[in-house]
Formats: structure tokens, C-alpha cells, sequence
């Protein structure tokens, strides 16, 4: 698998416009960058390598239905989930594709065995629609230890709810597999409690201990360069076993304030999924008009595919515009794109150099 992320705009100097990477529209709320600054007095001191406050905030900030030391801070979700596979060291991870490529990283990082399972295109990629067979392949498979997927699923973006969530999760439970759940664009779906493990862990923690959420404020709030991320589990053993195998220090001081000042924000996530919802449709729209096969989405990111095996994103990037070939995700080629959805002016200069790209495929 080619190693590739949005937001590679370091390759050259062209790029205007990145919708390779799907941070808010709405970009970084000012009292986070401000937080960010006026901590810098605290620079000069290591940063508390056991998180204490940030932990207690974050259990305030679930309304104390999740105990402090079920929660562990990182250097964004990634460093989470390789943390999680050096502690547990799955031998076999069943991982529901296309999906984030660092998942497959993290664990045969770990020296573990990533096994797909791939989602039928016809469903959009679809979690709720591939259920049935999911569940039978888990029923049928022995030896699996751990199931690795996002929800809402990158790339297609699309979310399962609360009766899905339970019903994977007993059945993990009967078969001995720790379910670890990516929400980290949760926060773009509208009553997004609804799409989240979180409230079953809080409601019944003994029966969901061998769940874990991970979870940031990297996408709502466009701290992508800052870094900062979280993993929830009520199997304080697990916590335990991460805290043992990671490295100190991995949330710096100007993350560690962003992410105090990120608690504190009120209504930004609802601005940006209102936002995000008139500029999806619209993009959809827009997108289908110019003869994309456009794949449903709930989140701030739209996968499509073209019918021919022009290269749009070489195209669009000579004209200073990164969009998301996804052609090193499991399942997919490099007919199929993703893009961010941004406000009205630059989705309209993506739209434009689309539609002269359609005019030389």
C-alpha cells in the first residue's frame, strides 16, 4: 500500500486550495488559536505526561458519565491507535474496507495481521446496509481479536447508529473481539450522540469494557498541525497496558491548551454541521451534473468516481487545487476521489477546474 494522506501540500508551492483534508470549514475557532497563544509562558516546562487536567476536563465535559481514568491523551487519534495496537498486539484485526489507511498501518506496525472485510459498493459503502454480512462473517471467523473501523466511515462518510453499534458490539463481546470505533467526524453529524459508543459505555460500562472510541478535535476544530486526540475505554487494564507502551510527553503545552480551550466551545460544531449540509448538497449536486457517480455522505467529505481513468488530481493540482485520489484504499482505484466540503466561493473554484478537467478526459 503507497503511503499517502491529504493535506500533502509540501510537495510544491502551487497549492491555493487543499480539499484533500477535512478540517472545518469554518477553520479554528478564535478562542482556541488565542488559548494557544497565551500559553506560551508554559513552554519552557515539560507538560504533565500523565494528562490529569486534561482527563478530568474531559470527563466534566461528558457530563461525568465516563470516569477521568477512562480516558488517555495523545498526539492526535493516530498516535492513539498505534499506541492501543503495541498494548494489546491483536493477532488478527478485522478491518471493514475502504477505511483510514493507518489502521492497516498501525497494525501490521504492531507485527499483527490486518485481515479486510470489504464493503459492497452498491450500499455506498455502507456499514448499517453490509450488517447482515458482517455480523456472519464474524460469527463464522475464529481467532479474530480486535475490529478496527470509523464512524462515520472515511472515505464514504457515512454513519451507523446507536441499534447497529450494540448489536456489533454484543456480538464482539460473544466472540472475544476488542471493537475499537474512529469517531472523529462524529462531530460533523447532526444529533451525533446517536452515531457514538459513547453513551452504551456510560450506560452499562462492565458490558461495553471491551469497546473503545477514538476520538479528536483535529477535524471540527482545524487543529490539525497541533495535534491533540483521545481514546475512551471503561477497561481500566487497557488504559494501563497503553500508558505502559507510550511514549511521555506525546501532548505538548500549546496542544494541551488548545484542547482545554476546545471543552470550553459552545455551538461551533453545530454551525459547522449546518454549514457542511447545504455546502454537501450542493456539491453532490454539482459534482453529479458533471457525470460523477457521487456516493452518499453525512460528514464534511464526499467520495466520487469517475467512468474513465483520467488522472483529475494532476489536473486540478497543476491549477494550485489538491483533492484526495483514493486509489491506495483497499477496495477502491484511482477512479475514486474524495473531497472536503468547504464554503460556496472555493467549492465553486473546485467545481470549475472539475469541469475543465471533464472537458480533456
Amino acid at each position: 500500500m503507497e503511503y499517502l494522506h491529504g493535506g500533502d501540500i509540501y510537495s510544491d508551492g502551487k497549492i491555493r486550495l487543499d480539499f484533500s483534508v477535512n478540517t472545518s470549514p469554518l477553520g479554528m475557532p478564535e478562542s482556541i488559536r488565542q488559548a494557544v497563544i497565551n500559553s506560551s509562558g508554559s513552554w519552557e516546562r515539560y507538560p504533565d505526561s500523565r494528562g490529569r487536567s486534561l482527563r478530568s476536563a474531559l470527563a466534566d465535559y461528558y457530563g461525568g458519565r465516563i470516569p477521568k481514568d477512562a480516558f488517555l491523551c495523545g498526539n492526535g487519534s493516530a498516535d492513539l491507535m498505534y499506541t492501543l495496537i503495541f498494548a494489546l498486539r491483536p493477532g488478527r484485526a478485522l478491518i471493514p474496507v475502504p477505511a483510514f489507511a493507518e489502521y492497516q498501518m498501525a497494525v501490521e506496525a504492531g507485527g499483527c495481521f490486518a485481515e479486510p472485510f470489504l464493503l459492497e459498493e452498491s450500499t455506498g459503502f455502507s456499514l448499517e446496509e453490509n450488517k447482515e454480512k458482517l455480523m456472519e462473517y464474524i460469527r463464522k471467523s475464529s481467532g479474530i481479536d480486535m475490529m478496527m473501523l470509523g464512524n462515520p466511515v472515511n472515505p464514504c462518510g457515512l454513519a451507523a447508529g446507536r441499534k447497529w453499534i450494540e448489536e456489533i458490539a454484543v456480538l464482539c463481546r460473544e466472540k472475544g473481539i476488542f471493537l475499537v470505533l474512529d469517531e472523529c467526524f462524529n462531530w460533523f453529524l447532526k444529533e451525533r450522540e446517536h452515531f457514538s459508543a459513547i453513551p452504551l459505555m456510560a450506560e452499562a460500562p462492565e458490558k461495553y469494557r471491551h469497546v473503545m472510541v477514538i476520538n479528536a478535535f483535529t477535524k471540527i476544530y482545524a487543529m490539525a498541525g497541533l495535534r491533540f486526540g483521545y481514546a475512551v475505554c471503561t477497561d481500566r487494564e487497557v488504559i494501563r497496558r497503553m500508558e505502559r507502551c507510550r511514549q511521555p510527553w506525546s501532548v505538548s503545552a500549546p496542544a494541551e491548551a488548545a484542547a482545554m480551550a476546545a471543552l470550553t466551545v459552545r455551538g461551533e460544531a453545530e454551525k459547522a454541521a449546518e454549514l457542511v449540509e447545504t455546502e454537501r448538497r450542493f456539491l453532490k449536486e454539482e459534482l453529479a451534473g458533471l457525470g460523477f457517480t457521487v456516493f452518499p455522505s453525512m460528514v464534511n467529505y464526499i467520495l466520487f468516481r469517475s467512468d474513465t481513468d483520467f488522472d483529475y488530481r494532476a489536473f486540478c493540482r497543476e491549477r494550485g487545487i489538491l483533492i484526495r485520489s483514493c486509489g491506495n484504499f483497499e477496495g477502491l482505484d484511482g477512479r475514486y476521489y474524495r473531497v472536503t466540503v468547504k464554503q460556496r466561493e472555493e467549492n465553486r473554484e473546485l467545481l470549475k477546474c472539475l469541469e475543465e478537467a471533464s472537458a480533456h478526459s
